[in-house]
């Protein structure tokens, strides 16, 4: 025969189960019965003053003496100054001006390009340079050469001499000359 248990303080007279249940529904049933919305919000009333029968407020002596001794306002003139705004930095190359196409040979970099040869006619040294993929080209005093907006200077026996403008980081355009020389035929060049 079984034993019942008896009932004594520390023991549990509902299973674990049932009292969860029980006080899940209890809550559930609170929640519910204050959210029916019972209640509605109180009406605002707006009350209306009349302003027209206070007189205007008096000024006290002290308040005028301190009206009299304002600052004077401040205004910021631009003018001469730098704007704040404005990196002070000239980051990267700017675009051309001229819409002009570029050249071919204004698509390489000098240093891309090789010197093969140079050309003594009646009208002045030519020179021939050369690409990476071996195409050739004409080169004469005045000739548009190089990324960085270069121009064949002079052109010599031996090298030829390209001048190139840039700006430097305070915006001041400063040309650089540029000396290629022509290659021996133990550097390999032609014969």
């Amino acid at each position: 025969m079984r034993r019942k248990q008896e009932i004594k303080p520390g023991n549990r007279v509902i299973g674990g189960y049932y009292l969860k249940a029980l006080l899940a529904a209890g809550i559930s049933l609170f929640l519910i019965w204050g959210c029916e919305g019972g209640s509605k919000p109180p009406k605002v009333t707006v009350v209306k003053r009349d302003r027209r029968h206070k007189p205007p407020p008096k000024k006290k002596k002290e308040e005028k003496v301190v009206d009299e001794k304002k600052e004077p306002s401040y205004t910021y003139n631009p003018v001469g100054k730098r704007d704040p705004f404005k990196s002070f930095i000239a980051l990267g190359p700017k675009k051309r001006a001229s819409k002009a196409p570029l050249t071919p040979l204004q698509r390489y970099d000098v240093s891309e390009l090789k010197l093969v040869g140079i050309l003594k006619g009646p009208t002045g040294y030519r020179a021939l340079v050369e690409d990476a993929g071996g195409k050739g080209f004409i080169i004469t005093k005045g000739t548009l050469i190089g990324r960085g907006n270069g121009r064949v200077k002079e052109i010599h026996d031996n090298r030829v001499i390209i001048e190139e403008t840039y700006k430097d980081i305070f915006g001041q355009v400063k040309r650089r000359e540029i000396s290629v020389p022509l290659r021996k035929p133990e550097e390999g060049g032609l014969k």
